[in-house]
């Protein structure tokens, strides 16, 4: 049987693994391509004007802010806290009676069952990560885009940017995913017991 630390440290091989292949790399490939583009492109794009400049601009980076927020709302749906607590004690079987969940959890053969569905949060956690870190490379194609439209190096620098601080975003996230995975192993993933009762 893998024990939790070494769950832990598969986990964060595969977040680090994926990042640097999926994110990190798209990036540093986008931003070549964006660059031998704005220097080889010799054909003007459909964008001229400064009226018309501002608006594209406006609608490629409303199109990179949809995709950061879009990864922001489904990696906070995917790995929150709560919902997967509550996942994994339905599946334990806590739900059987009123007893509280840290009451219920006492008991070392409730334990062994959070333990053994701990998987639950680790599977959720490793998809949020891979879904999230891949559509960075969405950002980094519409940079490409831009540069096809004939956006100026400035905005096609801008788009880049952002693209970088979503990776940063997916980076930062790697501490929680770790504590959540580490606290579900431990048994010590527990939906609150206000909002079981609530439901009750």
């Amino acid at each position: 049987m893998v024990q939790p630390a070494e769950e832990i440290d598969q986990l964060k091989q595969h977040l680090m693994q994926r990042w640097l292949t999926w994110g990190i790399a798209p990036l540093i490939v986008c931003a070549v391509l964006a660059g031998l583009l704005l220097v080889l492109w010799s054909h003007p794009g459909p964008i001229e004007g400064k009226q018309e400049t501002r608006l594209a601009f406006e609608i490629v980076l409303g199109v990179g802010a949809a995709i950061f927020l879009a990864g922001f709302y489904i990696d906070g749906h995917w790995t929150s806290a709560d919902r997967l607590a509550r996942r994994i004690f339905e599946a334990s079987g806590g739900e059987t009676g009123d007893v509280p969940p840290e009451d219920w959890a006492k008991y070392g053969s409730n334990r062994s069952q959070l333990r053994s569905n701990a998987e639950i949060a680790l599977n959720s956690i490793r998809a949020s990560a891979d879904a999230i870190t891949l559509m960075g490379g969405a950002i980094g194609l519409v940079a490409i885009v831009s540069v096809i439209m004939g956006l100026p190096g400035i905005h096609v620098l801008q788009i880049l940017l952002l693209q970088l601080f979503y990776q940063l975003f997916v980076f930062s996230r790697h501490p929680y995913y770790l504590r959540l995975a580490e606290a579900a192993l431990n048994a010590e993933l527990l939906p609150s017991s206000e909002r079981k009762q609530k439901s009750a």
